[in-house]
């Protein structure tokens, strides 16, 4: 496709092939370069060419903040991508609750009028104006943590412990994990595990489980195999067909489990045959 002659020229004097403030789009959803012409689908990495930011490149060819630099496929992809990241993470969540408070309450939106009041002739803001909107935004976030403070007094006294690092002692102890005790208390992870730290709780090494969630899960697989198979007492099933001469690959493939956990529960049920014949598929 072939680049654009020098038709515009932007604020500064610099030639432009582009319209100030628009974007030209290709029929593909390709953008052209204001500087040069040529089509990208994201113009974000091509500007280091020219050793322009793209904040730089925003404000000289007059593209506000909510127009994307790239082409509208990449722009949905990169908005799955935090959306999936948004949806797993709960520190992320919290960071950005203060905003969403604001936004809420419609402080945000004066917020945003008043900055756009306080711009200059140049369109840059002063640092004074800088400076108190650092500081309302200070006093929102202390707004927020003191809120917060006050709901996880209210988680642990409906828990009825006497504190926090006591809340986390006993729950972590009895085998909750820190996910659960994320939703418990509204701490993000790395809040959370520096409480826990805090308390003297050794954190368990990611993949390890408590007894008690152990046993549990042994519990639930073993009536999904008994279920599958219409049987009250998946052992007693187990050993009855091993004995009739089932192999462990027959009996897995019927229970759907593996060899080894058939082999762990013949084991378990004492099974007369297990020792007059080897256990093997």
């Amino acid at each position: 496709m072939p680049a654009h002659g020098h038709l515009w020229t932007l604020r500064d004097g610099t030639p432009s092939h582009v319209p100030p403030g628009q974007l030209a789009i290709s029929d593909d959803g390709r953008l052209a370069c204001h500087l040069c012409g040529r089509w990208f689908t994201h113009l974000g990495g091509h500007l280091r060419r020219h050793g322009w930011t793209a904040a730089q490149y925003r404000d000289a060819v007059g593209l506000p903040l909510h127009v994307p630099l790239c082409s509208a496929d990449l722009s949905a992809q990169i908005m799955a991508r935090q959306k999936r990241a948004w949806d797993a993470s709960p520190e992320m969540r919290a960071r950005f609750e203060p905003g969403h408070q604001l936004a809420g309450s419609g402080e945000l939106g004066r917020l945003a009028a008043d900055a756009g009041r306080d711009r200059d002739r140049s369109g840059r803001t002063p640092g004074a104006v800088r400076a108190a909107r650092a500081q309302r935004l200070a006093a929102g976030r202390i707004t927020m943590a003191t809120r917060r403070h006050v709901q996880l007094g209210s988680v642990v006294a409906a828990a009825g412990a006497a504190d926090l690092p006591a809340l986390l002692r006993a729950r972590y102890a009895s085998g909750a994990s820190l996910e659960q005790l994320a939703r418990l208390t509204g701490l993000g992870r790395t809040r959370l595990r520096a409480e826990l730290i805090a308390a003297g709780v050794e954190i368990r090494s990611t993949g390890t489980n408590q007894l008690a969630s152990k046993q549990a899960r042994a519990s639930r697989n073993d009536a999904q195999a008994a279920a599958r198979v219409g049987t009250p007492d998946i052992q007693a099933w187990l050993r009855s067909r091993y004995q009739e001469g089932a192999t462990l690959r027959d009996l897995a493939t019927q229970v759907n489990r593996s060899i080894p956990w058939v082999r762990s529960r013949l084991a378990g049920a004492r099974a007369p045959a297990a020792g007059k014949r080897r256990l093997a598929p």
